[in-house]
C-alpha cells in the first residue's frame, strides 16, 4: 500500500483532507481511529492517495512520526511518558504517578457513569477511551494509553482538566 503522510494542524484540515484524497472512513481505518470526528492538532495522518482503493494508490510519502501502540523496546513507562508528552512530561509524569503509581494494569473499581477509569493515566473506558484515535487498543496498554492522555490532554488546550490528579 502506498500513502501520504499529512500532519494536521487544524480540523478543517483533516476535513478537507478526508473530502480531497479520500472518504473519512478509509483514512480513519489506516489511521485506526475510532472516532473521525475527534482529529486532534498536531496528529499525523496517513492518507491514501487514490480514490479508488488502498491497495491501488501510488506512490507519495514523507518521513514521518507515526502513532503506534507498539512502545519503543526497553521503554520505562516514565521514559514513554517523557517521549510522547516532550516539555510538559514532568507534570505529565507526576498527573500518571498520582493517578496509577505509573501501573499500565491500575483500574479504579469505582464506576464513572457507565466507565471506569484504566491504565496508566486512568481514563475513563469506555466513555472518554472511545473518543481517543487509540480506542481500538486495550487502555492497559501503556504506549497506548500515554499517547491517548496525550491527545485529551492537547485536545483540551494543554490542560489537565480531565484528571482528578494535578500536577
Amino acid at each position: 500500500m502506498y500513502f501520504i503522510y499529512h500532519p494536521t494542524r487544524r480540523h478543517l484540515e483533516w476535513y478537507r483532507g478526508g473530502t480531497q484524497y479520500e472518504c473519512a472512513s478509509s483514512i480513519a481505518q489506516v489511521n485506526h481511529i475510532g472516532n473521525v470526528n475527534l482529529i486532534y492538532a498536531g496528529r499525523t495522518l496517513c492518507i491514501p492517495t487514490s480514490h479508488s482503493g488502498l491497495s491501488q494508490s501510488q506512490t507519495f510519502s514523507a518521513p514521518v512520526q507515526h502513532n503506534s501502540a507498539q512502545a519503543p523496546s526497553g521503554s520505562s513507562v516514565a521514559n514513554m511518558i517523557s517521549q510522547v508528552f516532550g516539555p510538559y512530561a514532568g507534570a505529565a509524569t507526576r498527573v500518571a504517578q498520582c493517578e496509577s503509581g505509573l501501573n499500565p494494569n491500575a483500574t479504579n473499581p469505582q464506576p464513572v457513569g457507565n466507565s471506569h477509569a484504566e491504565g496508566v493515566f486512568q481514563i475513563l473506558y469506555p466513555s472518554t477511551w472511545s473518543g481517543t484515535s487509540y480506542a481500538s487498543y486495550s487502555p492497559y496498554n501503556a504506549w497506548a494509553n500515554i499517547n491517548a492522555a496525550h491527545e485529551i490532554f492537547a485536545r483540551d488546550g494543554n490542560s489537565w482538566r480531565e484528571w482528578q490528579c494535578q500536577p
